[in-house]
């Protein structure tokens, strides 16, 4: 049973290197110079919260992992929250558990090319995959689902000047579906 929509959901997915995490910290202070405190649910950080030392990098582990942040924004949005998930999200089937559970789902899919999520390796995640030892990489080793449905799909090509338009678009892409209106309060 879905939610009541007294909360909301922006799940920002793609590959490593797509900016998830540095966008949805741009998010959130956009969102508090507007007074509203979202809960961020970064893949990583949930991960090392969660310490689990079963949970893995291949497919088996990476579902699992996937339907942990699912379930968490859920609870979480129901409850009245904001909730902020960076996270690859390679399955379908959990982005489609997302839209029938989360009556305020608004999902994101950052598309950048391979040769520029190569380039920027924030955690140098190809480098070791090239010298062979990062197996089980989502996108390379692991399929990964490009999403069939997103709400919004932002190529993000670029550099980090990009972030905070990016950031910009999402909040007011955001705003205009569930409010209907692109500036609540919107900051700059």
């Amino acid at each position: 049973m879905p939610n009541t929509p007294t909360g909301h959901v922006i799940w920002l997915t793609g590959l490593s290197g797509a900016g998830k995490s540095t966008i949805a910290q741009q998010l959130v202070k956009l969102y508090r110079a507007a007074s509203i405190n979202p809960i961020l649910l970064d893949g990583d950080a949930v991960r090392a919260a969660i310490n689990d030392p079963n949970w893995g990098f291949d497919t088996d582990s990476r579902r699992r992992g996937s339907y942990i942040y699912a379930r968490l924004a859920a609870m979480l949005s129901g409850q009245g929250h904001l909730v902020i998930v960076p996270t690859i999200s390679m399955f379908h089937e959990v982005r489609h558990w997302n839209r029938q559970h989360i009556a305020g789902y608004f999902e994101v899919y950052l598309r950048v090319s391979q040769h520029v999520r190569q380039q920027r390796d924030p955690k140098a995640l190809y480098r070791q995959h090239q010298s062979g030892s990062n197996h089980n990489m989502a996108g390379l080793d692991l399929t990964y689902e490009e999403p069939d449905n997103p709400d919004l799909i932002i190529d993000n090509n670029g550099d980090k000047s990009d972030i905070a338009q990016i950031a910009q678009t999402i909040y007011t892409q955001f705003h205009q579906r569930f409010t209907g209106t692109a500036n609540q309060e919107r900051p700059e």
